[in-house]
This record gives C-alpha cells, structure tokens and sequence, in this order.
C-alpha cells in the first residue's frame, strides 16, 4: 500500500508518498480502507520535531473509510461499514489503517466519507470539555475562542446543543459564519481590549484569583463519544465545516494552510482515487 511519511523533522516538504506493508489488526482491532484522513494542527507538531517516536513515522490522527474482510466481525461491522475514528495521533495519511475498535464508530447517515474525516479528533475533544470537564448545560454562558477553527466550530455548536449561550472570539471575517453556527456574542479577538469586552457581555463580576481554575485536557480517543455525537450529526445541529479537500499527495500544500492559521472549520485529504476524482480534487 502506499503511505505518506515524516522521514526528517522540517517543513512541508518533508511529506513523502512511500510504499509499507500492509498493516495486520492485533487483538480487538479493525482494518479500515481509508478514504479520507483530517488533517489538524497536532500533524504539524509532529512533523516540525514534536514526534518522540523512530523515525519514519505516518501522520495522521483521524480518518473515515470501510471495514475490511471479517475484521470488524467482533463489533457487528461487515465489511464494507463505512467507519470514521481517531486511532491515536499517528498512522491515518495510508491506503489502510489499523483500529482499535473502541476508538471508531459507524459513519451517521448525514455525514459524508469527506466530512467524516474530519470530525473524531476534534468533535470528541470538544464535546468532552464541554461536558466532562465544564458539565455545561442550559443556562450557562460559555467562552469559546478561536471560535472559527477546526476545535473551535465544534465547540461553539456543541455548547449551544447543550444548552449554553455561547460568546465566541474571532478574526472579523469570521464573525458571521459564527453567528450561522449558533453563538449568541461574537468578539475580535484581533482587538487588544478583547478580554474586557469578553466582561462586558457577563453579567457577574470578575471572579478573584482564588476562584480561577485552569485545567489543561486532551481529547481521548472514543468510539462512544462518536456514536453519541451521531444524532445530533443526523439532525444537522452539529454540522462539519470543510474550508478545503486535497488529493492526498498534495498533503504539503495542506499542511501551509494549517500552518499559517485562521482556518475556517477543517481541512481533509481524500486518500481514495476513485473517490477523489469523483470530487475534482
């Protein structure tokens, strides 16, 4: 099969199509024909130097594609389900990956292959803040900033599903498409008195320090969280935003987008042929 690979830390560049085995499902785990892999800011990490693993590696942490064979029997997934997941942060830029079969779930009905792709990672992280970390619900307010990008357009709409008022951050050109995505207040934060407007739109006063807890988290792979997000993918109130497709081989040109920023929702190579050339990319 064909892979892309991080051979040396760099830029862009560094991307190659190279050619790997085949990968063999361990105990409790599914192959998958990948027709599409997200691409995120955590692929961008790595391949600057963030990687701690040998050298070369496969990027990619999310993917949408079908069962192969009798691998997902176990889990009730014949071949040919299509299947979205987050297998770790690595191994998703190939013709095929390896799953656990926790980490994945069948694709809802209202989400394309494409679209698929692009939410487990970020989907999943945002919805565990918003509930495992912040427990939201109706009537709280909620700021979300960097409200536009890949996380940020996930968690606007999911803390408006649950019920909160959502004040969101974001460049100027931004500030619409967030508005259409459910968030009440939106604020430039290109703007240097933007935390003060942020209390402006409150109506408690400034907690003391005392009352101040930061907590850092990262979203932990989850089949149930995907398959609990279906409905609300079914019903349209959680919609994924694509700024761009690629052909997968031009996965560097993917990457300077991510780099510079300020994308609008996310960004997905299509890693099947027959399924990129349906789409013209």
């Amino acid at each position: 099969m064909q892979v892309i690979t991080v051979s040396e830390f760099g830029g862009p560049e560094v991307l190659k199509i190279t050619e790997a085995p085949l990968p063999k499902p361990g105990p409790g785990e599914v192959l998958v024909r990948v027709l599409a892999a997200g691409v995120g800011p955590w692929d961008v990490t790595l391949r600057r130097g963030g990687w701690t693993g040998s050298l070369p590696y496969v990027p990619g942490g999310e993917f949408a594609g079908v069962v192969v064979g009798d691998t997902g029997a176990d889990a009730a997934l014949d071949d040919g389900t299509p299947v979205y997941g987050y297998p770790g942060l690595t191994g998703c830029y190939a013709q095929y990956v390896t799953c656990p079969v926790e980490q994945l779930a069948p694709i809802p009905e209202e989400l394309s292959a494409i679209e698929a792709a692009a939410a487990p990672i970020d989907a999943i992280t945002a919805e565990q803040g918003l509930t495992d970390v912040l427990a939201t619900g109706p009537g709280d307010r909620v700021l979300i900033t960097a409200g536009a990008g890949g996380l940020g357009h996930f968690a606007v709409q999911i803390a408006r599903i649950l019920g909160a008022s959502v004040v969101a951050t974001a460049s100027p050109q931004h500030h619409e498409f967030l508005h259409r995505l459910g968030a009440d207040t939106v604020i430039d934060h290109t703007k240097p008195d933007w935390p003060e407007q942020v209390r402006g739109v409150t109506d408690a006063e400034t907690p003391d320090a005392q009352r101040v807890r930061w907590q850092q988290y990262n979203g932990q792979p989850s089949g149930t969280r995907l398959i609990h997000m279906a409905p609300w993918f079914d019903d349209e109130s959680l919609v994924v935003i694509l700024q761009a497709r690629y052909d997968w081989q031009d996965a560097a040109e993917a990457h300077r987008v991510i780099e510079r920023g300020h994308t609008q929702g996310k960004l997905v190579l299509v890693v099947d042929d027959d399924l990129a050339a349906g789409l013209g990319v």
